[in-house]
């Protein structure tokens, strides 16, 4: 018997370890399945058709498919439902609700086309041209209509869109497309806010009698200090005429020189052997020769005696020095509080600038906006013209196509019916209803006893 002991101690042992290690091997085993995941659904399960296996942690669920119901709580079993009987479909005015298995469709009626998934209309007003939308407007078709939406650049309601220009369009501009601005005669850029300097640029060639100017739009040519127009008013400056200032008694020579007319001045010579002061009479007042003041009407105007010459200019804006006159030079005024928002509200102007508007000439003032007339050389001819989106009249030689005449009563026109016209008198042609006629002054050569007959009656037929 002690020869068994050993051996039966041994093999208890042994079963002991090879227990503990099959405990250990299953423990791990049902881990593996719950931390990796087991698919209980690849071994036999009573999902039937419609249902689908889905694995849980520890076993296998049925669960119906999207568009079916249970028959039995353990969802084995799933029949379709009939969203269409049951009014659980988003199907429109137009169509007719089709079941399907899981789902539905909508069938559009006779007669209708479809828009999208669940809606049908008569017919696409887009694509038929059968809407109302604006030229630069979107259209999208809906259900017994259509929709307009305006073009990026555009704004309005869809039916009526105008073009959207970010800055504006200043001085008369019109904004024709998106950030696109149509400018006036004589102005350009972006935003038509500069003006062509017409004088500057080599467009206009002055009488060398006369200044080029430019205005605002516009231009013309001025007889220059000492020349003034001899009434005949040509437009490139060859009726400018000397002045005789020491005739007229335009001068400044003091009462101790004798004025000498030049051509476009004068000069105030000191008789000889006589000592001259070089003194300048200014407003019936004498001003010592280099004596310096400020006009009594004008404080930003400086002006000066030299040697019997009065001179004058506005006052130099000298923006860092602090102690500017801001009247005489708003420019020079950095306040906020001296902005100006021009009248279209969106443009922003700083004081001392300035702009056109509506035909006037507007200035930033210190927070203010002064407007006055844009000034316009005198047209002083028989005929003359305002042309379109401009805002100085122009003189013209052909009556036809002038706007205005300066009418002379004297010359008369006789109609085809003998009756006497004044000059600028408009009739309806005797035994018509569309022909308009007018008495304008003409001159057409006739013989050389009567070189000219100054009055015809003009008739144009209305189409």
């Amino acid at each position: 018997s002690s020869f068994w002991i050993p051996w039966i101690s041994l093999c208890s042992r042994y079963l002991e370890a090879k227990f503990i290690r099959s405990v250990i091997f299953s423990f791990t085993l049902i881990s593996f399945f719950f931390l990796v995941g087991y698919d209980f659904c690849s071994e036999r399960h009573n999902c039937m058709e419609n249902s689908v296996c889905r694995n849980l942690n520890d076993r296998a669920v049925c669960s119906c498919r999207d568009g079916f119901r249970a028959l039995r709580e353990d969802n084995a079993y799933c029949e379709d439902i009939d969203e269409c009987a049951e009014g659980r479909h988003y199907c429109r005015e137009n169509t007719m609700c089709v079941n399907t298995p899981g789902s539905f469709m909508c069938i559009c009626k006779t007669g209708y086309i479809r828009i999208d998934d669940y809606s049908c209309t008569e017919h696409d007003e887009c694509i038929t041209n059968q809407h109302n939308c604006d030229e630069n407007a979107l259209c999208f078709n809906t259900v017994g209509g259509h929709n307009c939406v305006c073009k990026p650049g555009y704004t309005g309601n869809g039916t009526t869109c105008k073009a959207f220009c970010k800055d504006g369009c200043r001085n008369g501009g019109a904004c024709i497309a998106a950030n696109v601005c149509a400018c006036p005669q004589g102005f350009t850029g972006p935003s038509c806010e500069t003006d062509i300097d017409e004088c500057s640029d080599g467009f206009v060639q002055c009488d060398s009698r006369a200044n080029c100017i430019n205005l605002p739009g516009w231009y013309h040519c001025e007889c220059r200090d000492g020349y003034h127009d001899n009434g005949m008013f040509s437009p490139s400056g060859e009726s400018c005429e000397d002045i005789d200032e020491c005739g007229t008694g335009r001068h400044s020579c003091a009462n101790d020189t004798i004025c000498f007319n030049l051509d476009g001045g004068y000069d105030c010579r000191c008789p000889h052997g006589k000592n001259c002061t070089g003194d300048c009479i200014h407003d019936g007042k004498i001003k010592h020769n280099g004596q310096i003041w400020v006009l009594e009407n004008d404080r930003c105007s400086v002006c000066s005696c030299q040697n019997g010459f009065v001179m004058c200019r506005r006052m130099v804006c000298d923006c860092e020095n602090p102690t500017v006159d801001l009247f005489c030079c708003p420019e020079c005024d950095p306040r906020l509080s001296s902005q100006c928002l021009h009248q279209n509200g969106e443009t922003l102007y700083n004081s001392g600038d300035t702009w056109v508007q509506n035909c006037q000439q507007c200035r930033c003032l210190q927070g203010e906006v002064d407007c006055w007339p844009l000034p316009c050389p005198e047209v002083e001819c028989e005929f003359s013209v305002l042309p379109e989106n401009e805002c100085c009249r122009r003189c013209v030689t052909d009556p036809c196509q002038a706007d205005t005449i300066r009418n002379d009563i004297t010359k008369t026109c006789l109609d085809e019916m003998n009756v006497v016209r004044f000059t600028g008198s408009s009739w309806i042609k005797h035994g018509t209803e569309c022909t308009l006629c007018q008495c304008k002054i003409l001159c057409l050569p006739r013989s050389l006893t009567f070189p000219c007959s100054c009055s015809v009656s003009l008739c144009l037929k209305n189409e």
